[in-house]
């Protein structure tokens, strides 16, 4: 080997072992950091400095999956699976610090960057967490807001109207529902019947999602509650004022049911009337046609009958009748003026002179 490659070579290797001596070096420090496991959204541990170390990014919080005095947030798991796609075993990051090193927890307050991303903004820019301030810890807030803010203008994660458990989408799909139940009067009792069922389920709805998020605290949905107040102050008031007019007009359109079953019913009651007026009417026109059409069966058989007889008659030869000739008594003669006693003969129209 020629002089000069050796002392290439010797160079060479000095510099990889004192790059080598400079990259543990700074590993042992505190500001470096890593990997172990994703706890979730806003906490994993890593080694820093030769030591396991549980970190709590910095001026993030993120909906609750793992504290069992508390629920499971809206997108909790969502959270987490966020931060280990983002932060996964072995990855090496840079670690910031603010006032206070530690939480009352024990856990390190850091703000995590891996190939300068700072991971504690990049969840927030997801709509997977919002920007906190823990005083005295402020340093990073802003820019932890920055990325919420974004999130907000992209509707994305606890923004977005289409995550069926985010306060946008239950608010506004409710507010969809009330704001679809008719106004206007039915005209039939079914529409009637309709029209107060439609509004009687959207204000049940309504209700329901109103009392949901009215009994959320900051200690069972922190991040839930937190958004409620801040970001979505007139939510609920909005909710609750059309909750009140859905039952308003639930008790409007059951008024016009009750008026319409009323008049349905008078309608049936007159239309029975008309229809049994109307077959009373046939009926005694049907029994008067009847008893004319028996009257003149009857007169038509009595000339039959007279007919037949007459014709009988007519068939049958009459004897033929002699009147015997009358023969008038002869009058006796008497004597003319005759003023005698007078004996007449048997039926007194006769007489003759006595004696």
């Amino acid at each position: 080997m020629k002089k000069s490659s050796a002392w290439i070579s010797i160079a060479l290797t000095g510099s990889l072992i004192t790059g080598g001596a400079v990259y543990a070096t700074t590993y042992k420090s505190d500001k470096h950091g890593v990997i172990t496991r994703v706890i979730d959204g806003d906490t994993v541990d890593m080694t820093i400095a030769g030591t396991q170390t549980r970190v709590r990014l910095l001026n993030i919080d993120t909906p609750e999956t793992v504290d069992p005095s508390k629920a499971v947030e809206c997108l909790g798991p969502e959270a987490s699976e966020h931060l280990e796609s983002l932060l996964q075993p072995g990855d090496k990051v840079e670690l910031q610090y603010d006032v206070e090193r530690e939480d009352r927890y024990g856990r390190t307050l850091a703000a995590v960057y891996k190939d300068d991303e700072f991971i504690n903004r990049s969840i927030a820019a997801a709509g997977l967490g919002i920007a906190v301030k823990y005083e005295p810890n402020t340093k990073f807030y802003d820019e932890v807001l920055a990325g919420q803010l974004e999130a907000e203008a992209q509707t994305s994660g606890l923004f977005s109207p289409e995550v069926s458990c985010a306060i946008p989408s239950q608010v506004g799909n409710a507010l969809t529902e009330l704001d679809q139940v008719p106004s206007e009067a039915a005209t039939t009792v079914e529409e009637a019947e309709s029209m107060a069922a439609d509004a009687a389920a959207a204000a049940a709805a309504g209700l329901l999602v109103s009392k949901s998020l009215k009994s959320l605290t900051p200690d069972t949905h922190p991040v839930t509650y937190a958004l409620l107040a801040k970001k979505f102050p007139n939510a609920l008031s909005k909710l609750d004022s059309s909750v009140q007019k859905a039952q308003d007009l639930e008790g409007q359109h059951s008024e016009r049911h009750r008026e319409l079953v009323k008049e349905e019913k008078e309608r049936k009651k007159k239309e029975a009337e008309a229809k049994a007026k109307r077959e009373a009417e046939k009926k005694a026109k049907r029994e008067a046609q009847e008893a004319a059409e028996r009257q003149a069966a009857q007169q038509a058989a009595e000339r039959r009958a007279t007919e037949r007889r007459a014709a009988e008659r007519r068939s049958t030869p009459q004897p033929r009748t002699t009147t015997p000739r009358r023969i008038e008594p002869k009058r006796p003669s008497v004597p003319k003026n005759y003023t005698g006693p007078r004996c007449y003969a048997p039926g007194g129209k006769t007489w003759k002179p006595c004696g």
